[in-house]
Parts: C-alpha cells; structure tokens; sequence
C-alpha cells in the first residue's frame, strides 16, 4: 500500500502558471448576454438565454428565438433553428441530438456523427452511440468513428455507460466489456449491474464472486474480495469505503488508506476529493492529503472543479484551492453565492456584483443577479 503524504497549506496570494480552463458567462443589469473568455468580457446577446452550456473553449445557448447558439475563439454562430431535444457539455465539445439526429460543435464546426440514434453517452474524449439501421455501437474519438460492437439481433447491448475517454458495458450474452483507447477488453466476468466510468478507469462490483474489481489502463485488478460500502469513480482513481469503514483510493493503481473513519461530508469529481470532519476541512488530490482548514465549523457550499475546489471559511470568505495551491485573500468581503465554472471561480457578492477569478486577478462586473 502506497504511503500517504500530507501537506499543510500555505495561503497564497497568486495562481500557478496554468490557467484555468473554462468559459464564464453572466448578465448584465441591462439583461445582456456575456461570456468571459479567459479575461476578455464578449457581449453575445441583448436579452435573455436558456440551457447555457460551457466547456474549455467554447459556449452553447439557445437564443430568444429558439436558435441554438454556439461561441468559439471570440465568434458566435447559429448551430440550429431549433431546440435540440438533448444536450451534453463536455470539456471539448458539446453533443447534442435533433430528434433522432446526432451532432457534434467541436473547434467552433459542427458535424454529423449519425444521421438517426435513439440515444447516446458522452464524455470529454469520447461519444459512443447505436447505429440505425445496423444497430451497430459506434464510437467517435480523436476525429475518427470507430465499430465498437456489430449487433447480431436487435440489440447490441443491454446496458453501457460512459466516462471521459472510456465506455463500459454488457454485451448481449451478459459479459462485461471496457472500450479503451481504440480496443475493447472483455473483463471475464459476467452479469455486471453496479459500476461507474471515471478517465482511465472502471470500478465495478461482481457480487457473484464477491469482488471489487477495477479496470485501469488496460489490466482488471482486484481491489478487494470483500465488496465495499460504497465507491465513487474520478480520474485516475476510485474513492471507497472498505468493510472496516475506512477511507479508502485507488489512485493509480494502488491502494492508498485515507483515514481511518468515514468523513461527516464529502465530494469526489475528476481529480479532486473534498471531504469534511469537524473541525477539519481536507482534500486528496495528485495523490497527497491537503489540511485545507484545521478549525471549520461548516464549509459551506464545497464545490468542485477538474483540478481544484472552492468553499468558504468561518468567516464567509471565498478560498480557492487549484493544482496544489491555495488562493486567499482575493475576495475581501463575504460572498453570497460562490460556484466553479470546470476551474473557473465565480463570486456574487456586495450589491450586484459578479467577480471571476482567471489567473490570479479578479475581474468584477455588475450583474442583475442578487
């Protein structure tokens, strides 16, 4: 087992080097539409929007009119004359279907993945979908459609689920299969109903032979014969509760021992683990422990992005935590609404105010929102 590393933080007044990836947007005291693209402030609509949908590079709306909107690199361009009749962001591209056809907005270009799809699962590096009339399972990664399964009846699978560059799923004879990277694994197990998709990384439980198996890169390991009182699946990683309530990951195939009890409150997304138990706040990320806070009463209102965390201390001020860093002090009265953009901060606070936090400055606007 992998030797836990803890790191007290040291507040910090600037950002690392990288910037965070993601647009933000807000609305104006006039109403109007803005996007903030990585410092620059872009009024894209005079009146209101719906269904915004953001990623690293891009922004997907729909306007008054009912148009579905798209902004890419400073430029804004009608995707549709039409609502799609469903959406999905993810961190390169959003994914949407007209009906029962299957498109993608990606560097600012739409293009047609199928032309009739009753549904589809999306992740930040893949979108998988059943063909019509083949019914073949089809993937789209890395500009390129691939066959994943050919159906030999008139289903494929019985059930699949995706994460950010991974797919798992049942096959018609109940075996539990894994697309990775361009090949698909057959796990040798069989009659798999609870698992969860993560980057890299399946976690699954096969209650028959009572294990807790994951799928790593490639290579199925066994984490545990004895089945875990729950689990959650990240990047890289799977946070658990192990039979002897402790706190448990997997983080690139190893096995770390958190702590030693169940925290009061926590959070697991993409590379970050949050969790609570009074009086500290900590957080598990690139494979050490931070102490956030050693005396909090209540964080309030955690939130977490790709690669960092934002939450409030006792006093109601904003800290932020990105890629190993803790940033303070940047927010001097208390917020009254705190959220992350993927990485980016935003901060209602005084009298109408909007603040985003892109590469150690805060860039404030006045906002009709209270």
């Amino acid at each position: 087992m992998k030797k836990l590393l803890y790191s007290f933080m040291f507040i910090m007044s600037v950002l690392p080097a990288a910037a965070q990836d993601c647009l933000g947007y807000y609305y104006d005291y006039n109403n109007h539409f803005y996007v903030f693209d990585k410092g620059n402030n872009v009024q894209l609509e005079s009146s209101h929007v719906d269904s915004v949908r953001a990623g690293n590079d891009y922004l997907a709306y729909i306007d008054f009119k009912g148009n579905l909107r798209g902004y890419f690199n400073g430029e804004t361009q009608t995707l549709e004359e039409a609502i799609p009749s469903s959406m999905k962001a993810t961190a390169h591209a959003m994914v949407y279907k007209m009906q029962v056809r299957l498109m993608i907005f990606e560097n600012g270009k739409t293009k047609q993945l199928a032309s009739s799809v009753t549904r589809f699962f999306a992740g930040d590096d893949i979108v998988v979908w059943q063909a019509y009339p083949s019914l073949d399972i089809l993937a789209y990664e890395k500009g390129e459609i691939k066959i994943i399964e050919e159906a030999v009846s008139t289903k494929a699978i019985n059930n699949g689920k995706a994460g950010k560059n991974i797919f798992a799923y049942s096959d018609l004879s109940f075996n539990f299969k894994v697309y990775f990277n361009g090949t698909d694994y057959d796990t040798q197990s069989s009659n798999i109903y609870n698992y969860q998709c993560g980057k890299n990384t399946v976690a699954y439980l096969d209650k028959f032979n009572n294990l807790f198996n994951v799928f790593y890169k490639g290579e199925v390991k066994t984490i545990s014969n004895v089945l875990p009182l729950s689990y959650t699946v990240a990047d890289d990683m799977v946070s658990y509760v192990d039979a002897g309530n402790n706190f448990m990951v997997y983080y690139k195939g190893e096995p770390i021992k958190i702590e030693s009890y169940v925290p009061a409150k926590y959070k697991v997304l993409n590379n970050i683990i949050i969790y609570y138990n009074k009086p500290e706040l900590k957080l598990f990320y690139g494979g050490k422990v931070f102490v956030l806070e050693n005396f909090i009463d209540q964080p309030d209102t955690l939130q977490v992005g790709i690669s960092s965390a934002l939450y409030l201390d006792n006093n109601k001020r904003a800290k932020y935590f990105y890629k190993g860093k803790i940033v303070d002090n940047f927010l001097i009265e208390p917020a009254k609404k705190i959220e992350l953009y993927r990485d980016l901060p935003v901060l209602n606070y005084g009298n109408n105010n909007i603040g985003f936090l892109y590469n150690g400055k805060l860039y404030e606007y006045e906002t009709n929102v209270n």
